[in-house]
């Protein structure tokens, strides 16, 4: 009992290459989904959003801890970063200490959840084509073998 592969050079080739381009495509996915955290953490005034998108990116498990921490916070009122006195909404400058806040304007939030949104869509697109070509580059690896007795 034993296997045979009936494929050519040119069939184990593309084979390789359409590998390749699953993993590139696998690469760029982990590369939207942090993009995405990027401006979801924006949106929600994260102060560390670079460090949760580059982690996220790298660690696709870390994507959901983020969710699960951030998204199922109640909302908490701003704190200044200097006296970490609470803010009052749309205010300025701090009250205390009067340092000015830095806060995005109304259409700053709307694009950053334009943009969380659009690379949302984008990385789900892009695992379901990484599902997709794999299938089907696994069923022609199936279908190029001959099986024997």
């Amino acid at each position: 009992m034993g296997i045979e592969y009936g494929m050519g050079l040119g069939i184990a080739g593309a084979i390789w290459i359409g590998i390749v381009f699953v993993a590139l495509i696998g690469m760029a996915s982990s590369l939207f989904l942090g993009f995405c955290i990027y401006y979801d953490a924006l949106y929600r005034r994260v102060e560390n959003a670079v460090m949760w998108a580059v982690l996220s990116g790298l660690f696709n498990i870390l994507a959901l801890v983020y969710l699960i921490v951030y998204v199922t916070k109640s909302p908490q009122p701003l704190r200044c970063i200097q006296c970490g006195d609470f803010l009052l909404p749309n205010s300025r400058f701090c009250q205390r200490c009067g340092r000015p806040i830095n806060s995005p304007s109304l259409e700053q939030l709307e694009v950053y959840s334009k943009k969380r949104k659009l690379f949302f869509w984008i990385w789900i697109s892009s695992l379901a084509l990484v599902v997709v070509l794999s299938t089907l580059f696994v069923a022609l690896i199936i279908g190029s073998m001959r099986f024997y007795f």
